[in-house]
């Protein structure tokens, strides 16, 4: 059996899919070691869902790339739209968050707001998490800030593209592991850490575009998926300078355990669906969770929590579709 990925002009229902797969398991994994009080050996195991990130950056450039190349717009035009689409529903969470006393905050809690609302969180460590794991945030604006630079340096030169986009971040991994600073969350949410693969997607809308159909092997995706995932666990143990290229192999290995699950049409079909959540979850599920939890505790409370958080992702992406996304149509 095989992998086909249809290219021209179809939706990539593969990457979508790819997307609801990654945040599934950042979810579960956060609901997991936060809350669920599990053996260790479970904990560590859920560990692997934190690899969705890489995933979510992958997808992140390519999405942004194919949408830029159908229609290209200046970049102030570009900003502001991701001022509508991201931003203000991010800071809407972080804003009801704030408001919830029993979301504990590091240091001073009227700070750690204006941290996020004047994005200067990603400079200071205690604030960088604040309200939720939300220093990914903090990489995703960085991304939005050089984006269109990287995309006119593509279609440029694409070898001097992936010159850039690798060799800064393996520049920035042998820096920050030579200083010993690669396990400072600040540091590790600086953009370079992630270009490789941000640039690997935006590089991959050219491929499935030239492409009808790209075929992969399902016994290629099993061994990848199988390496990387020994990879990631053997860097992971090591430590130290290991981990700062512990990423390569736990995005691949991550991606080929996904590619391979969305092969089941009726799990497609969830993560597919999820996928179209994915960004609202993310959001909203450390508040679902810190508050359910709190208030009915046990495994009954996380599974509650758990249901709840897709049902109120669900909900707020209606609400972002009804209100604050057709200021961007106006």
């Amino acid at each position: 059996m095989e992998l086909e990925i249809r290219g021209g002009e179809h939706r990539y229902p593969e990457i979508t899919a790819l997307r609801g797969f990654s945040i599934l398991t950042i979810v579960a994994m956060h609901l997991v070691q936060g809350w669920m009080n599990m053996p260790e050996w479970v904990n560590k195991a859920a560990s692997l869902g934190g690899s969705g990130v890489h995933v979510f950056f992958f997808c992140s450039g390519f999405g942004l790339c194919i949408s830029y190349s159908r229609k290209e717009i200046g970049y102030g035009s570009f900003l502001y739209g991701r001022l509508i689409k991201v931003y203000i529903p991010y800071i809407i969470v972080v804003l009801i968050s704030f408001l919830i006393p029993m979301i504990q905050v590091a240091g001073d809690r009227g700070m750690a707001l204006f941290s996020h609302i004047l994005l200067f969180k990603m400079f200071i460590p205690q604030y960088e998490d604040s309200f939720g794991p939300f220093w990914f945030m903090s990489t995703l604006f960085q991304f939005y800030i050089v984006f269109i630079l990287l995309y006119k340096l593509k279609r440029k030169s694409i070898k001097g593209f992936l010159f850039l986009g690798i060799g800064l971040s393996i520049f920035w991994w042998v820096c920050t592991a030579i200083m010993g600073l690669n396990e400072e969350r600040v540091i590790g949410s600086f953009f370079f850490q992630y270009l490789w693969e941000f640039s690997l997607g935006m590089l991959m809308v050219d491929v499935v575009q030239k492409r009808d159909v790209i075929r992969v092997k399902n016994g290629l995706l099993l061994v990848i998926a199988i390496v990387g995932c020994a990879l990631e666990g053997l860097l992971g143990f090591v430590g130290g300078w290991a981990r700062a290229i512990n990423d390569v192999p736990a995005f691949f290995g991550y991606c080929a355990i996904g590619l391979l699950i969305i092969q089941v049409p009726i799990i497609q079909k969830v993560l597919l669906w999820l996928g179209e959540i994915s960004f609202e979850w993310y959001l909203v599920h450390i508040l679902i969770f810190t508050v359910t939890c709190n208030l009915i505790g046990g495994y009954v409370g996380c599974m509650v929590a758990f249901a709840l958080s897709v049902l109120v992702a669900y909900v707020y992406k209606l609400f972002l579709k009804k209100t604050i996304y057709r200021i961007r149509q106006r």
